[in-house]
């Protein structure tokens, strides 16, 4: 591996160059969900919130014995 003071520049700006990272990201826009991918995001939430309780009672249970 080379250190810092070793890089030759001219190379690493044209490899930066050939790989495309000089140019700009395109633009990032948030996609429109499906009905039934919203209903599944939905299931998800409530499923955590479940699983939440479910930890929540487990550990006052387990506290008190």
């Amino acid at each position: 591996m080379k250190r810092a003071d070793q890089v030759d520049h001219a190379e690493l700006a044209r490899l930066l160059r050939e790989e495309g990272w000089d140019r700009n990201l395109p633009p990032v826009t948030p996609k429109t969900l499906k009905a039934w991918q919203q209903a599944v995001f939905w299931g998800l939430r409530l499923y955590i919130v479940v699983m939440l309780l479910v930890v929540i009672w487990a550990f006052a249970h387990g506290a008190r014995s």
